[in-house]
């Protein structure tokens, strides 16, 4: 049983899903900044940038929430950092990575329907948002995030070896950025319950 200290706390999780968000949020700062480009006027005074940023509050929050989401990116490769727990040998392993294409196709897409042309509108989109946030945090989906696939991250299930002590038991699920295969052995770092990052380790042969 797999005794080490769980390395995800809540805020980061929270953080990870506004970065699952990325896709919808450079959608509507797309769709919805509206800025008329001029090479050879002046520069805006104070007045006419509060002006723009008010007429542009949606795409805005867009880029703050996308600016934070990449602080909170930066938090979980520094977590991540330190996977020095085995080596443990897998024996059996599923490719889930697939997994991120549902998140995407489920939660994702369908939100990009909202018009998001009146104040009700954004406001339901919010509450919508907040809702699947903690569905998202509350079951541990973190790791289903298609901004991690795009970043190289890949999800798999595995079972491991029980050949000593302190070898996670059951099924694990393993974020890693390599390829794992059948009777690999990895270090592993854990992240929640059964949710653990993994890199393949340095086998020195005799």
């Amino acid at each position: 049983m797999d005794t080490s200290p769980i390395r995800m706390n809540r805020v980061i999780k929270v953080g990870m899903y506004l970065l699952s968000l990325w896709l919808l949020l450079v959608l509507i700062f797309v769709n919805k900044i509206d800025v008329n480009l001029c090479f050879d006027c002046k520069f805006a005074t104070l007045k006419q940038l509060c002006d723009i940023a008010l007429k542009n509050y949606l795409p805005l929050i867009c880029v703050i929430v996308l600016v934070v989401s990449i602080g909170f990116y930066i938090a979980f490769t520094r977590i991540i950092e330190g996977a020095k727990d085995g080596p443990f040998k897998v024996i059996e392993i599923e490719d889930k990575t697939a997994d991120h294409l549902v998140f995407l196709a489920t939660y994702v897409i369908p939100l990009l329907s909202f018009n998001l042309d009146t104040l009700r509108q954004i406001v339901t989109l919010v509450i919508t948002l907040s809702l699947i946030g903690a569905i998202y945090v509350r079951t541990n989906l973190f790791y289903a995030n298609p901004t991690l696939s795009l970043l190289g991250f890949k999800i798999c299930t595995v079972k491991f070896e029980q050949n000593g002590a302190g070898v996670p038991t059951g099924t694990a699920v393993l974020i890693t950025r390599e390829d794992i295969d059948l009777n690999t052995c990895v270090n592993m770092l854990r992240l929640d319950k059964n949710i653990f990052f993994a890199r393949k380790a340095i086998v020195i042969k005799p």
